[in-house]
This record gives structure tokens, C-alpha cells and sequence, in this order.
């Protein structure tokens, strides 16, 4: 594993998180619930450090850093184990990461019940759609094992 190597998947996380967070965003133009996973992350993650809101800023930073952290975990674990074409494979990851943040992590966590349904009915179809965007652009950019 190379510098360059390391370098070029955290590319590929980058753009694909950038993906996410603007079609999470530009969802309501296409009918389904918006969901904001920047200003989630804030208030999960520095909410009681702050008075009043934390800076937007720092759950941009870590929606991000976790978007590079699945890419890596993409690139050198999973991709293996995966079938079809590297944006098949990429949709797939996705598709997993989806399923396992909604069925634990945000009912968990979050405490917004399994599959967003807290916030919307259909706010599962947003999240479902945005870790495939995701999941398709690692497939599609990252390089592997």
C-alpha cells in the first residue's frame, strides 16, 4: 500500500461523500424528504461540547473523514468479496453501509428510529439513494487491492 495508493482512494472518498451530502440536500427537488447529514453529525458529534449550535463546519469534517474512512475500508477489505463490475461492487458497499446505518446505527445512536422513520416516511429512500451515489463513485474512482 502506497502514498499514492492511500492518496487516491481518499480522492475517491472525497468526491463520492461530496455526492452524498448534495443529493441528500437536492432531494426534496425530486420529491423526497432533504436530509441533512452535516448538520446530524454536528449535533451528535459536538452538540454538549458547545453553547448553543457547533460550528456547521466540524460535521461537514466529520461526514467527510468517515466517507474516507469507508472508502479505505472499501478498497482494501470489501472489494474482494464483492461480485460484478467495480461500480456494481461500489453500489453493493453501498447498499450494505446503508443497511447497517439504518437498521443500527440511527436508531442507535441517533435515536431516530430504524430507517429514518422518526423524520420522514420515506426518508429511508433518500438515505437508500445516496449511499448507492456514494457507494457508485468509490466503485467507479477508487482503486484496490
Amino acid at each position: 500500500m502506497t502514498i499514492g495508493f492511500l492518496a487516491a482512494v481518499a480522492f475517491a472518498g472525497i468526491i463520492a461523500t461530496y455526492g452524498l451530502l448534495t443529493m441528500a440536500l437536492w432531494a426534496g427537488q425530486l420529491g423526497l424528504p432533504k436530509l441533512d447529514f452535516a448538520t446530524a453529525m454536528t449535533k451528535y458529534t459536538y452538540g454538549d461540547s458547545y453553547e448553543g449550535d457547533p460550528p456547521f463546519l466540524m460535521g461537514n469534517f466529520v461526514v467527510y473523514m468517515n466517507g474516507i474512512v469507508f472508502a479505505l475500508l472499501y478498497a482494501t477489505v470489501f472489494e474482494a468479496y464483492l461480485f460484478g463490475t467495480p461500480v456494481i461492487k461500489g453500489a453493493i458497499y453501498g447498499t450494505i453501509l446503508w443497511f447497517v446505518s439504518c437498521s443500527f446505527y440511527v436508531p442507535v445512536f441517533l435515536r431516530e428510529g430504524f430507517f429514518l422513520s422518526k423524520i420522514h416516511k420515506n426518508a429511508w429512500i433518500t438515505s437508500l439513494m445516496v449511499h448507492v451515489i456514494w457507494g457508485v463513485v468509490v466503485g467507479w474512482l477508487s482503486p484496490t487491492l
